[in-house]
């Protein structure tokens, strides 16, 4: 199956300044940055990104996402998130392009929500054994290089992603989604999205069926959210 990367992301995104609008602003390596959540902001938060504290931040693995996306059999779209994720932000508020990010993810933490025959992860196991190859290389990696900002509330994170031992650059869009003080936890938290497309075939990532292999697309659309909390 597909290609990840994260990330992130978790990917992630420093590339933004403020918020105040939610127009998409068109990026590459595809048209758009990601879509506006339909989900309503909580009065509270602070949309405007040089308002955040600065310094280092943890990535919330509770409350982060990556999903991948293929399609099947060239119509249908197949959709399965690692469960298990880590990462770092060091976050410049005056300056969001001096950001920069790393997140870590578990390859073995595939969860399809297939049930299999042989058990109730063996699809999970199947994937990422194969795919991911995830014995020899347990981690998939992505560290930041540059950012770069393409408008208010958005920006675009280029860096090296690690699958399979095999290191290749992507772009991520990305999107500054807003910051409060939680009382509760006593600190600063931030949240971000993005989206990239990669080519698994790069990574060397396919089933050990060329028949199976053969029915899932070589471009595999990740989905990143994530919340960050200030260390």
């Amino acid at each position: 199956m597909r290609r990840l990367v994260l990330a992130f992301a978790a990917s992630l995104l420093a590339g933004c300044v403020s918020i105040t609008e939610t127009t998409p602003v068109a990026a590459a390596p595809f048209a758009g940055a990601p879509a506006a959540p339909a989900i309503p902001y909580d009065n509270g938060a602070s949309r405007v990104a040089r308002e955040q504290p600065a310094g280092a931040y943890a990535l919330d693995g509770r409350h982060a996402s990556v999903i991948w996306r293929v399609r099947h059999g060239g119509v249908g779209i197949f959709a399965a998130r690692f469960d298990t994720i880590a990462g770092k932000l060091n976050f410049d508020p005056a300056n969001p392009a001096n950001s920069t990010i790393s997140v870590t993810i578990a390859a073995n933490s595939v969860s399809t929500g297939v049930p299999g025959r042989e058990g109730p992860r063996a699809f999970d196991n199947e994937i990422h054994t194969q795919a991911f190859g995830s014995v020899a290389n347990p981690e998939i990696r992505f560290v930041s290089k540059s950012i770069a900002l393409t408008g208010p509330t958005t920006g675009t994170i280029v860096g090296d992603l690690t699958l399979r031992g095999v290191t290749k650059p992507v772009t991520i869009d990305a999107a500054f989604e807003g910051g409060r003080f939680v009382t509760f936890r006593g600190k600063h938290v931030m949240g971000f999205t993005g989206r990239t497309m990669i080519s698994r075939k790069d990574f060397g990532a396919a089933l050990s069926n060329p028949l199976a292999d053969g029915f899932v697309s070589d471009q595999a659309e990740i989905l990143i959210a994530a919340e960050f909390i200030q260390e």
